[in-house]
Formats: structure tokens, C-alpha cells, sequence
């Protein structure tokens, strides 16, 4: 097994094995994880429901523009095994989408009329996340590499910065404006110190190949933008509809807390968005073992070996339910005790709607793993049709319970928004016959989806 700095006979740093991937991505989601909860811990427990209210609402409307932004880039670069594009392609691309996703953020603060401290707090929100993006161009290249020890210490780094950086200015200041200022330059702190010198020691590996020097300068002109027009148009036009897909997909998850704020008021959503930390910490968790299959799912399915694509991600599928059951055992019997720990009374009053939630959650990590494998055999163009129907679904479900059931509704549509992806993802994996081409089986599974009378030959034709 190699060490964490073994190096292969071409000089690259060699590549972990998957359990040991596993192992550090698993620890680094599980922290990363623990942070996100304890920082919406500390303010339930310090704060009014108003502020807390006020937390999410930064997260509610910045997490889909930036999610839009991030054009899933780190999913395309891991995948990308035939190296077509550069990491300075990818690092070009990023640092473009992030300069215009804060000035919508800005816009839809604005515009939304959440001035002062909503908007401050909305701007905040988004310079931290557009951090967090451009981290995740790092990370595309670092699970390219299959070393995601570095992806694990990164996690660790800037959740525990981020969260120290929040929880200090609400303990020293009791300002939340203030709290996510210190947050979001505690998250820049991380990337510079470790993200950055973790990339120029990976960015020697092409000077060994090409027998050049491996000196300071040129790891680093291994690491800037590259402005190519015809290269980042092409990676443009994979990502923006995969870009659109992860909005979409945040989308899906945000409508219910759009629908309470606009039906409870800034309090009950910061109710609700406390009672779905458990559903982002164990997406987060299981994240862990998408991150660590990813790439083999890709191998897998360039060499042709379908079966052995199945089968992989078969385990996967076991392990999240596995994992999300669980979640749902503990919430139903210990979750009035454990809402009552981890926040107050008040919260515990609606253990019910967190067991729903936990059953949202194992629908929605299900779902993760299958776009992980759709992206991984290449099924790029269905996403975004596929993504806006479940979004559709996930509209008029909350447009139709929310009202009436109020959070429970709210919760119960989460899981409705994740069926038909599941579904239809399920579908495609099982048609898959043979090696398909990225185009072709895009094009077939677009046919099919708008064409259902068309199944039989098109699709199994192109599978």
C-alpha cells in the first residue's frame, strides 16, 4: 500500500487505494458534517429563532446560485479520464462563474427586499461559498488523482475554521453579520495555507514527465487559468447543463423552506432549517463514498465492464440505505431526547416532522449515488431534463402540502421532489447493455424520455 508521499515510477505521487480513500474521505465528511450541525447548534441555543432564521435564509438563497456556479466542474474533472482538459481549464472556468454568481446574489438579496442585515448576511453567505467553490476545483484535480487524504484535510481545515469564525463572533459580538464575516475569512485562511500548497506539490508531476525542472515557478504556472476559448467553451457546454442540474437539485431541497418562510414566517424556518441539518450532514457523510467510487465507477464504465459497474454500484446503493436507515431508527425512537440536547424544547415539539426528514433523507442520498453513476457513465444531457421534471414535482408538491401540513408538508415533499430522478435513474442503469459513447447515450436517453414509444429499439440500440 503506499505512504501519503510514495511516488510512482513516472514521479507522479502515487494514488491511495480505495479503502484507504474511503477511510479519509469518510473522516474528513463526518467532521465536516459535525461542524455544520454544531454551528446551527450554537445558534438555536444562542440565538433567536429569528436569527437563526436569518443563517438560513443566507444559505437558502445562495446554495442554488452557487451551486449553478460550480457547473459540478469537481464531479467532470474526477470523471475525466481521458485528461481532455486542463486543471487551468477548470481553474479559468471556476473563477468566471464565481465573479458572476456574487453579483447575482447580490441581485436576488436586493431585489428580494432583504436589505441591511438580510442582505449583508446573504452577501457574506455567498463570499464563503464562493470560497468553498473554488476549493472544490482543487478537489476535482485531487480525486482525479485518487488522493483524497488531501480532500479529507482540507474538509477538516475549513470547517473547523469556518465554524470557529461564526460561533466566535456570535459568542464575542452577538452579531450575525459580524459572525459570517469572521466565517467566510476563516474559510480563505484554509484554502491558502493548505489548498494551495497541496495543489503546487501535485503540480510537479508534469515536469517529470516532460523531464523539465520541478521548480517553484513552474508548479505554479501549472496552476493559473488557462483562457483558451475553444477548450473552456467545450467544458462550458458540458458543465452548464450539469450546473443547471445542481441548481435545479438545490432547488428541489430549498422550495419547502421557501414555502415556510413564506407561510410561518423567518421563525418557523429557522425551526425547519435546524430539523434539516440531519439530512445535509448525512448527505455530506455519504458523500464520502460517492467521492471515493467516482472515479473506479468511470474506469469501470470506459473499459466496458458493465457488469462490474453495476456491481459497484450496487454496494453503493446498500451501504447508503443501510446508513440512512439507521438515521431514521435513531430519529424515531431517541428524537425528542435528542432535539432537546442538541437545540431546546421548543424544537423538540416537532420530533415528528424530523423523522420525516430523516425518511427525505435516505430518498435524497439514494438519489446522490445515482447521479454520481449517471455522470460517471457519461449520462451528461438527460441530467438537466431530468432534474427540471423532479423539480416540477417538487414545486407542486410543496405548492399543495406546505399550506395544509405546514413543516410536515414541507417534509414530506422533499422525499416527493427525489422519486422520479431515482426512478428513471434506476431505469437507465438497467438498460445499459454495452460501452456507449458520451453523445450517443445522451442523445438516446433524451429520445427516450421525451419519446416513451420509443424505448424499445433507440435506447437498447445506443446502450
Amino acid at each position: 500500500m503506499p505512504t501519503l508521499d510514495s511516488r510512482t515510477t513516472d514521479g507522479r505521487p502515487a494514488p491511495l487505494s480505495v479503502r484507504s480513500n474511503f477511510v479519509w474521505s469518510l473522516v474528513g465528511n463526518v467532521l465536516y458534517a459535525f461542524c455544520q450541525w454544531g454551528v446551527l447548534v450554537v445558534l438555536a441555543k444562542m440565538c433567536s429563532q429569528e436569527t437563526v432564521g436569518l443563517y438560513v435564509l443566507g444559505i437558502t438563497v445562495t446554495s442554488p446560485i452557487f451551486l449553478f456556479a460550480g457547473l459540478q466542474l469537481r464531479r467532470l474533472q474526477a470523471t475525466d479520464a481521458n485528461k481532455e482538459f486542463q486543471f487551468g481549464h477548470y481553474l479559468g472556468l471556476q473563477l468566471a462563474a464565481c465573479v458572476v454568481a456574487m453579483l447575482a446574489c447580490w441581485g436576488a438579496g436586493w431585489f428580494s427586499g432583504d436589505h441591511d442585515a438580510a442582505l449583508a448576511v446573504i452577501l457574506l453567505v455567498g463570499f464563503s461559498k464562493a470560497v468553498e467553490t473554488l476549493s472544490n476545483t482543487f478537489y476535482g484535480l485531487f480525486q482525479q488523482r485518487e488522493r483524497l487524504d488531501r480532500i479529507s484535510k482540507s474538509m477538516v481545515l475549513q470547517s473547523v475554521l469556518s465554524a470557529a469564525g461564526l460561533c466566535g463572533g456570535i459568542v464575542l459580538l452577538d452579531d450575525i453579520v459580524w459572525a459570517c464575516a469572521w466565517s467566510a475569512i476563516a474559510r480563505l485562511a484554509a484554502v491558502l495555507l493548505y489548498d494551495v500548497p497541496s495543489l503546487l506539490w501535485l503540480a510537479g508531476d508534469d515536469s517529470r514527465l516532460d523531464r523539465r525542472p520541478s521548480t517553484f515557478g513552474h508548479r505554479l504556472s501549472a496552476c493559473r487559468p488557462v483562457w483558451e476559448r475553444g477548450p473552456l467553451w467545450r467544458l462550458a457546454m458540458l458543465g452548464v447543463p450539469l450546473g443547471a442540474t445542481g441548481m435545479l437539485v438545490s432547488l428541489n431541497t430549498n422550495f419547502p423552506r421557501y414555502f415556510v418562510e413564506q407561510f410561518g414566517g423567518k421563525a418557523e424556518l429557522g425551526i425547519f432549517g435546524a430539523l434539516c441539518a440531519p439530512l445535509y450532514a448525512m448527505h455530506t457523510l455519504t458523500k464520502s463514498l460517492e467521492s471515493s467510487a467516482s472515479a473506479q465507477l468511470a474506469r469501470l464504465h470506459a473499459s466496458g465492464d458493465v457488469r462490474g459497474f453495476r456491481r459497484l454500484l450496487g454496494r453503493l446503493m446498500a451501504t447508503h440505505t443501510a446508513v440512512a436507515l439507521a438515521g431514521v431508527i435513531v430519529a424515531g425512537l431517541f428524537g425528542r431526547p435528542l432535539l432537546t440536547l442538541l437545540f431546546n424544547a421548543d424544537y423538540a415539539e416537532h420530533a415528528d416532522v424530523f423523522v420525516a426528514i430523516t425518511w427525505a433523507t435516505l430518498v435524497a442520498t439514494s438519489t446522490g449515488v445515482m447521479m454520481t453513476a449517471l455522470i460517471a457513465a457519461r449520462f451528461i444531457q438527460i441530467q438537466l431534463p431530468l432534474i427540471a421534471t423532479t423539480s416540477l414535482a417538487s414545486l407542486a408538491a410543496c405548492w399543495w402540502l406546505v399550506p395544509r401540513f405546514g413543516m410536515h408538508g414541507a417534509a414530506w415533499s422533499l422525499a416527493i421532489s427525489k422519486l422520479p430522478y431515482l426512478a428513471v435513474g434506476l431505469w437507465m442503469i438497467v438498460r445499459m447493455k454495452s460501452p456507449i459513447s458520451a453523445h450517443s447515450a445522451s442523445a438516446a436517453a433524451i429520445s427516450a424520455f421525451k419519446n416513451p414509444e420509443s424505448i424499445g429499439s433507440p435506447l437498447k440500440g445506443a446502450a
